[in-house]
C-alpha cells in the first residue's frame, strides 16, 4: 500500500546562519515513511509584496534593477519585503511608493501565495493597483538602483508568455492573477480595460 503525504517529524532543529534579511535553519525530520532527513535546509524569509500598479492613463508600472544572484537586470513589479509586525496592505504601498514614486488608486487584495514551500517558510502577499498617480520622488535602499518603467500590461504580457523576456516567476503569477481579477473588479474602470484585453 502506498503511504500518503504527511507532515514530517523534526527531531531536532539548529539554526546554522543569521542575519536582518533571512535565517538558515537545519532540521533534522523523519518523514511518513520513516527516512531520516539530515540535514534539511529550510531558509526563513520575511514575508515578500508584490503589486501590479495600472496608472490613470492603463500603464504598468515595472520597475528594471540588477539582480544579483541572477546577474542580470530584470524588469519586474515594484515588490518588497513585509517587516516584522507590519500589516502587507501597508507594507505595499510604502514600497512602491519608495521605489517608483507613484501612489493612490484603488487597490485589491490578490491570492497569497508561497515563495517557495520546499525550501522557504514565507508567504507572497500579491495586489492589483488601479489608478496609481506619480506624486514624490523615489526613496531607494543602499543596494537599490532602479528604473521606472511605464508599459504596456498587453505587450508586457506577450513579452513573458512568447518567451521574449525572462521574468521572475512569482511576477508572472501575479500579473496573471490580476488580470482575471481585473476582469471582474475592474470591469467598467477605463485604467484596467488594457490589462482586462491583455
Amino acid at each position: 500500500m502506498t503511504a500518503k503525504p504527511a507532515p514530517w517529524t523534526v527531531e531536532g532543529s539548529r539554526i546554522e546562519y543569521a542575519d536582518r534579511f533571512l535565517r538558515h535553519r537545519m532540521d533534522r525530520c523523519v518523514t511518513e515513511r520513516g527516512n531520516i532527513l539530515d540535514p534539511y535546509h529550510v531558509i526563513e524569509f520575511n514575508d515578500w509584496c508584490m503589486v501590479v500598479a495600472l496608472t490613470e492613463a492603463g500603464d504598468l508600472v515595472l520597475v528594471e534593477e540588477y539582480r544579483h544572484a541572477a546577474g542580470e537586470i530584470v524588469r519586474g513589479l515594484p515588490s518588497g519585503t513585509v517587516e516584522p509586525g507590519e500589516d502587507p496592505a501597508e507594507a505595499m504601498p510604502r514600497e512602491l511608493l519608495e521605489e517608483t514614486g507613484y501612489e493612490g488608486g484603488q487597490w485589491v487584495t490578490l491570492p497569497t501565495f508561497w515563495s517557495n514551500p520546499a525550501t522557504a517558510n514565507n508567504t507572497c502577499h500579491a495586489y492589483l493597483a488601479v489608478g496609481v498617480t506619480p506624486t514624490g520622488a523615489q526613496k531607494l535602499d543602499d543596494g537599490e538602483t532602479i528604473a521606472v518603467v511605464v508599459a504596456d500590461p498587453a505587450e508586457t504580457l506577450r513579452e513573458i508568455l512568447s518567451g521574449d523576456r525572462k521574468a521572475h516567476g512569482l511576477h508572472i503569477a501575479n500579473l496573471l492573477l490580476a488580470r482575471d481579477v481585473a476582469r471582474t473588479a475592474f470591469a467598467s474602470h477605463p485604467a484596467a480595460a488594457r490589462m482586462i484585453g491583455a
